[in-house]
């Protein structure tokens, strides 16, 4: 019989199952606990006692011990291990902890475990994944032919996925990973674990459901060099080593839950004191779970599918287009027209078991790559790519490439999302909501190498059979085991990407080429198009018919796509007859508008016609193979052979106008380069189509759109050009991206300096920029004038708005858009002005604010000296990307990426894409095929053309066409603010060099002279050139021809005069000259500009 008794009133007694009285106890008698108490039969306990005993006594018929007498005493007899301490004192209780995101985490001393330890806790969660405990050891290189480069460490982790509890240890000698249940334990109750190890062999026990293992070799050492995480790790993962086998670590799986009683060693940790001092963000001190379900409340935007976790809401924003916690945050989108890319190169070599990959594309070709995973020194590989207008994946782990396919006629150009999961062997991969398909890799390989992550172009080739075609279109939302690598290149949050794709959804015209004549084409090598086909090209024209394309084959067979009184046909012979297929439009097709064409053929003879969105199928009964053997033609054929073409053709002259982006299943010929012959007048790029040109006047002319995003159009007499200074954009039409820049974490400075004997002061100012970030404080711009004298310029972002702050001598002014949230990581692009003290700005086309300070006011910004761009040197370092700078006729990103010898740049910088070309914007618009002869992006959104402005009216002054470096003498206006105002403006208005116009109140330069003898010549010569002018005109008026004129005013051409909307103003005649004009038609005229 047994009694136990508590306080003398709590009594339990109790039998022995066997038939004994007597109780051995010939070895030790343990007191508060022992050296493996897990281990002990029959008992559910695995730690030891914590707390307080008193008057311990031990005795039976033969002898007494006071056992915690003798302890103290310090009898031979008693050993004591641990802290023991003999007075009573108040024990900390070991409170639970919650960690609320997967981003949280605590870090505990290094574990010396090195033989034998345990380790136990209870834990509690309803989420399905988690890295619960992870510590490694020292490096060191792996013997492995496979991986040579490959680091091996030992490590000890418990993990969590898909709702099973795992053991993990590595102890030199190979990897065991054990399934502490086969019962999932994510269902929100407290469970108990229990991790005893004694060399190489050990338990694992949930529950006190125990889990023998040995681990594999030789080896008894577990040899952990770093610190025991808890719960997750850090965001700065420099210096850990990721074993493959913790797939949680790989996958960024942070635990969410409840953690509590933590004992290492037999010792119990403090975990919550822990999480205080090391001011841990996501731990809460305490363990509650919410009755009410987070996702009743829709907390997912923008269509995001919710789940609900640990007392949080969780939402998969992949099928949305949005990124963040609640799906609030548009992603990027990058524009690829066949020739750009994305690439993460890699810090280090990555090898991975598990990956969680998700992306969203758009496209209207069948062929392309989307993303692969790249390596140096292996033909390792995960890569999706669209392939006859599914999406194929592609897994190579070095015994050859594994396929999946999934979804159909995927080259729609809508938005399409792809998932793609691998655990070790297993693939799953969907497209949108369609059924998932499965598959498992062969061999015993799990291991996936890669240096790069590559999107639009595989650049990592060695190791190839075949290339995959270049991808044309957009990718957005790029998430490799949780990386949103897209947004975070953009961001700057990386400096490992290079790219020059474009940001930003734009439509794109790729390797445009002009068919100047009808009698123009070029031969290609013969179509594949034996099983199947599938055809994608953009034209323009304004012809009514035309031969765009033609091959022809064995027997009959041929294929023909022509313009028929403005209608494409598709002509056909598979062998059975010849069939046509109209295309489907609202009007006709040559409106001198592009227009995208594709045409597709699968194994059943569905054939599908798709021009713009419109579409036509039709099905053809018989053959099924298009046996095609000669050239294929592109733009028309020889002269001779319109005549032999098959009845069904309409064509008797070939295609005049543009073509562009042809795709030719899968392979994107360059139509000049790739010819096998050229004929007639080929040229690249897309011209322009021009107006009929009067013999007196010029052949475009401004319109109210001729420049896009704001730019300013000037009229010149062959032409017109774009003055895209305050747009932040370039190119012959305001439509291409700026010079660009990312500034990425930590700072970084681009500055420009101006030679000490060439630094301006000005009475006006003029700067625009472009950007992005998603930063509430930082300094994006900052001018300076020489040392001591304080004149300065800032244009800063203060609690997510933009604003400029400037002092030219008198006081502090600043002007701000206090309704525009500029930090939503939206490119946008701001515009500075200033005249005196005045000023305005402007935001993307928000109405322009004004600012005019009460009181006397400086008006000259005095010896400016540098530019600084970044904030890093003032303390707000700007992150995201810059465009276009633009400050006083100084292009500034354009001249860093030209390595000016006046730019320093310091820190995180780097440019995007290529260094721009030399070509400045003013180039006309009747020359725009040189400038267009590579892919030409037109972008879909264009900021207003007109701005509504509110604030005090400002006075109207006259427009003056001087440039920005209009010299003003020392003599009239020195550089001193305190004399210069009496001086006065002149009211000349000298003619702008090359017929450019600058825009309103532009940037007034005051040039110090450097020598007072050079200003005096200057005056004296420019009086002499004046008396010149003077004696001439007199000349002329005395001898001129005193015949009447007829002045036709209607015909005036469009003032120069560079208006703010885009476009020059049209002015209004007098109706008496329009009057006038209309009885004159039989007269002489006489037409000016």
């Amino acid at each position: 019989m047994v009694t136990i008794s508590v306080d003398g009133i709590l009594t339990t007694t109790g039998y022995t199952q066997e038939d004994y009285t007597m109780l051995g106890s010939d070895d030790f008698f343990y007191v508060g606990g022992s050296p493996s108490t897990a281990d002990l039969p029959g008992s559910p306990v695995s730690n030891n006692f914590m707390g307080c005993l008193k008057e311990v006594v031990y005795k039976n018929n033969d002898v007494r011990l006071e056992l915690s007498r003798l302890a103290k005493q310090g009898d031979p007899k008693m050993k004591i291990h641990g802290v023991v301490a003999f007075k009573c004192e108040n024990v900390a209780t070991l409170d639970p902890i919650t960690f609320e995101t997967p981003e949280s985490f605590i870090s505990l001393p290094k574990w010396n475990a090195k033989k034998t330890g345990s380790i136990s806790f209870d834990f509690r969660t309803t989420e399905p994944n988690g890295l619960i405990l992870f510590s490694h050891g020292k490096p060191r290189h792996q013997k492995d032919a496979k991986h040579p480069q490959m680091i091996k460490v030992d490590f000890f982790a418990i993990e969590m996925l898909d709702g099973h509890l795992y053991l993990l240890l590595d102890m030199g000698s190979g990897t065991i990973k054990i399934k502490a249940l086969q019962k999932k334990v994510n269902d929100g109750e407290w469970y108990h674990v229990d991790f005893q190890r004694d060399g190489r062999s050990g338990t694992i026990s949930v529950n006190t459901l125990r889990t023998p293992y040995t681990a594999p070799g030789e080896s008894e050492i577990l040899d952990l060099d770093d610190e025991l995480y808890l719960g997750g790790l850090p965001e700065n993962k420099a210096g850990l080593v990721f074993p493959t086998e913790v797939w949680t670590a790989l996958l960024n799986y942070g635990y969410v839950g409840c953690i509590r009683d933590l004992f290492i060693d037999g010792q119990s940790k403090d975990i919550r004191q822990m999480a205080e001092v090391q001011s841990t963000a996501g731990v809460k001190p305490s363990c509650s779970r919410e009755t009410a379900k987070p996702c009743l409340s829709n907390p997912c935007k923008n269509n995001g599918m919710c789940r609900d976790g640990w007392n949080r809401y969780v939402c998969d924003c992949s099928g949305t287009g949005y990124l963040g916690r609640s799906c609030e945050r548009e992603a990027t989108v990058l524009s690829y027209d066949g020739s750009m890319f994305m690439k993460i190169q890699l810090p280090v070599v990555m090898h991975t078991e598990a990956e969680d990959v998700s992306l969203r594309f758009r496209s209207q070709r069948a062929y392309g790559i989307l993303m692969a995973t790249t390596s140096r020194d292996s033909a390792d590989t995960l890569r999706l790519e669209l392939d006859a207008g599914r999406v194929k994946l592609t897994v190579n782990l070095g015994k050859g490439p594994e396929t999946l396919f999934a979804g159909y006629n995927l080259n729609d150009n809508e938005w399409h999302t792809v998932r793609v999961v691998r655990r070790g062997k297993s693939l799953k991969l969907t497209v949108d909501d369609q059924q998932a398909m499965t598959g498992q890799m062969a061999g015993d390989h799990t291991r996936l190498e890669f240096h790069n992550i590559e999107t639009g172009i595989i650049t990592e080739r060695r190791y190839l059979s075949s290339v995959p075609s270049n991808f044309i279109g957009h990718l957005q939302s790029l998430t490799f085991n949780g990386m949103a690598y897209i947004d975070l290149c953009k961001n700057g949050d990386i400096d490992y990407c290079e790219l020059n794709a474009r940001f930003g959804f734009r439509n794109i015209i790729a390797d445009p080429v002009t068919f100047k004549t009808k009698s123009s084409y070029v031969a290609l090598a013969t179509l594949q198009a034996y099983t199947s086909m599938h055809l994608f090209f953009q034209f323009k024209t304004t012809s009514l018919d035309g031969l765009i394309l033609y091959n022809s084959g064995d027997g009959n067979d041929f294929i023909v796509v022509e313009l028929v009184k403005g209608y494409l046909h598709y002509v056909f012979d598979l062998g059975n007859g010849a069939n046509l297929i109209k295309g489907s439009s609202n009007k006709p097709l040559n409106d001198n508008q592009w227009h995208n064409v594709m045409i597709s053929r699968d194994t059943s003879n569905l054939h599908t016609v798709k021009i713009d969105t419109k579409i036509t199928t039709q099905i053809t009964a018989g053959a099924r193979n298009l046996d095609l053997k000669s050239d294929l033609y592109i733009g028309g054929v020889a002269k001779e052979t319109y005549k032999s073409l098959p009845k069904l053709v309409h064509a008797k002259e070939g295609f005049q106008g543009c073509l562009a982006s042809v795709d030719l299943n899968g392979r994107l010929p360059d139509l000049i380069s790739d010819a096998l012959f050229c004929n007639g007048q080929i040229e690249r790029g897309c011209e322009v189509a021009l107006m009929k040109a009067d013999l007196q006047g010029p052949s475009t002319t401004c319109q109210e759109d001729s420049c896009s995003n704001q730019g300013v159009c000037l009229q010149q007499w062959d032409g017109f050009s774009c003055d895209c200074s305050m747009t932040s954009f370039s190119g012959p039409l305001c439509n291409d991206p700026g010079t660009t820049y990312i500034f990425s974490k930590g700072g970084g400075q681009i500055t420009y300096k101006w030679p000490p004997n060439d630094r301006p002061s000005t009475r006006a100012d003029r700067l625009a920029i472009g950007f992005s970030t998603v930063q509430k404080e930082a300094v994006l711009v900052r001018v300076d004038s020489s040392s001591g004298l304080g004149d300065y310029l800032e244009l800063h972002i203060h609690q997510g708005k933009i604003g400029v702050k400037f002092n030219v001598g008198t006081d502090d002014i600043a002007i701000e858009e206090s309704n525009a949230i500029i930090n939503d990581g939206k490119y946008h692009v701001v515009r500075f002005t200033r005249s005196g003290g005045n000023a305005t700005l402007q935001v993307d086309s928000w109405p322009v604010i004004e600012r005019y300070p009460a009181g006397r006011q400086l008006t000259i910004f005095n010896s400016q000296a540098t530019i600084i761009i970044g904030g890093k040197e003032q303390g707000q370092p700007f992150q995201g990307q810059l465009s276009g700078l633009y400050y006083n006729g100084l292009k500034v990103l354009n001249m860093a990426a030209e390595n000016d010898a006046n730019i320093a740049i310091v820190g995180n910088v780097r440019l995007v894409g290529e260094v721009p070309s030399s070509m400045t914007t003013e180039s006309t618009a009747t020359a725009m095929q040189s400038e267009m002869s590579t892919s030409i992006m037109e972008t879909t959104t264009t900021l207003a053309t007109s701005t509504a402005r509110r604030g005090k009216p400002p006075t109207k002054e006259p427009i003056s066409q001087t440039t920005d470096d209009i010299l003003v003498a020392s003599a009239e206006c020195p550089s001193d603010d305190e004399d210069i105002d009496p001086c006065e403006p002149s009211s000349a208005n000298p003619t702008r060099a090359g017929g450019r116009e600058p825009y309103p109140g532009s940037a007034e330069v005051i040039r110090e002279s450097s020598s007072t003898t050079g200003m005096v010549v200057g005056i004296v010569a420019a009086a002499a050139l004046c008396i010149l002018i003077l004696l001439y005109a007199m000349y002329k008026y005395r001898n001129r021809d005193e015949g009447s004129y007829h002045v036709d005013e209607s015909r005036n051409y469009i003032s120069n005069s560079a208006q703010s909307n885009g476009a020059v103003v049209k002015e209004k005649q007098p109706s008496s000259a329009k009057s006038a004009n209309k009885n004159k038609k039989n007269k002489d005229k006489e037409y000016y500009v």
